[in-house]
């Protein structure tokens, strides 16, 4: 009885064993390669293989966890896509990004954060001038000792900066300030006061007229009234006069007030207010009588608004053709309406000459009237 069940008892446990380890069907149990798991407490959890993630999946995750080693998984290729968003987490980051033309726009953003110029090292040598413009000090750059005094006087709003007259006149102006007026040789700071508080302090002057007149002239300026400039003196033919009439024709688009000058003045008055504000009504002003002077006006607007228009305007025929050659022949370009302004037939030709060259065409020689300079004209391209 005894044997029989030993016998049962071993024979249970056999398959109490077989069936813990195995299968179910007799065969050992043996972990699948394609679904790892992890089992904590008698929990268990599939785990993802990594070799499955996209590269959509990294992109996610880096965002996500705002970590831009994921990005790095990735070709290079895409790699600057993914860590742009993250750029300007950190300088790190930044400098992660493969392209320049990525990373620029976060270096300057870094340098700039933190105000720190070493940063700008790391940009190309144009990005490298602005970003340390930038962060250096105001008018670092600037190195005229007077235009250098006029940058930080503005900037620090500190007339004490000032080095010229100029950035006196201009500081007292802009922000009412008396202590820069008095900073001024004494005339002018007279009349600078003058303007400032509109006490005329010119009068007490009267018997020195020199003082007098340059003292109604910042009197006028700081004031911005040229009624003042009347107070210079009696026939307005001194060159305080003219400087004070022309500051204002130029300033205030008036050139009837040049009429107030001398007509050795006005003329002079009217010419400088034609260049300066781009108008030619200045010139046309002039009286036909002063031929001089008027050509002379018609011809430096020319040049210095490079308008061939102009030149129409010039009555001396040698003195026109100049006008036409310098303009025509120094041009870096031209327009077919340039060329139709102008009135001598010859010069309207050879305008259309150097227009056809400007445009490498030699439609435009068709243009031309003359027989041999259009027939030049049509040689120059067929030589090329």
């Amino acid at each position: 009885m005894n044997r029989v069940l030993l016998f049962f008892a071993l024979t249970f446990s056999f398959f109490l064993i077989t069936g813990c380890i195995g299968g179910g069907d007799g065969t050992p149990s043996i972990p699948s390669e394609e679904a790892p798991s992890i089992s904590v407490g008698g929990w268990v959890a599939d785990v993802e293989p990594e070799g499955d993630l996209t590269e959509e999946d990294w992109a996610a995750e880096a965002i996500e966890e705002h970590d831009t080693s994921y990005c790095l998984k990735l070709p290079a290729y895409e790699r600057d896509e993914c860590i742009i968003p993250l750029s300007n987490d950190s300088l790190s980051n930044c400098l992660q990004l493969i392209q320049y033309q990525n990373k620029r726009e976060c270096l300057f953003y870094h340098a700039y954060d933190t105000q720190d110029m070493s940063i700008c090292d790391l940009m190309s040598n144009e990005d490298k001038a602005v970003c340390l413009e930038e962060l250096s000090p105001p008018c670092t750059f600037v190195l005229d000792p007077v235009a250098k005094g006029r940058c930080l006087a503005f900037e620090y709003q500190n007339y004490t900066y000032c080095e010229d007259e100029d950035c006196y006149l201009d500081y007292a102006m802009e922000y009412q300030s008396t202590g820069a007026c008095e900073k001024l040789p004494y005339a002018k700071a007279q009349g600078c006061l003058s303007g400032l508080t509109y006490v005329d302090y010119c009068k007490s002057d009267a018997e020195e007229l020199s003082y007098s007149n340059q003292c109604y002239q910042y009197f006028a300026m700081v004031s911005d009234n040229p009624a003042y400039c009347y107070s210079i003196d009696g026939n307005f033919g001194s060159a305080i006069a003219y400087e004070c009439f022309t500051y204002f024709a130029i300033k205030d688009d008036n050139p009837s007030l040049c009429s107030a000058l001398l007509v050795t003045n006005r003329w002079g008055c009217l010419t400088d207010y034609a260049i300066e504000t781009g108008n030619k009504e200045g010139c046309y002003m002039i009286d036909t009588l002063a031929s001089f002077s008027k050509e002379n006006c018609f011809k430096e607007y020319a040049y210095t608004h490079d308008d061939l228009s102009a030149c129409n305007e010039i009555g001396t025929e040698y003195v026109r053709q100049i006008c036409y050659s310098a303009l025509i022949f120094s041009a870096t370009s031209l327009e077919m309406s340039e060329c139709n302004s102008i009135v001598l037939p010859e010069w309207k030709d050879k305008c259309y000459q150097e227009y056809a060259r400007l445009q490498d065409n030699a439609i435009y020689c068709n243009y031309i009237e003359s027989s041999a300079v259009k027939l030049n004209c049509q040689n120059m391209f067929s030589e090329q």
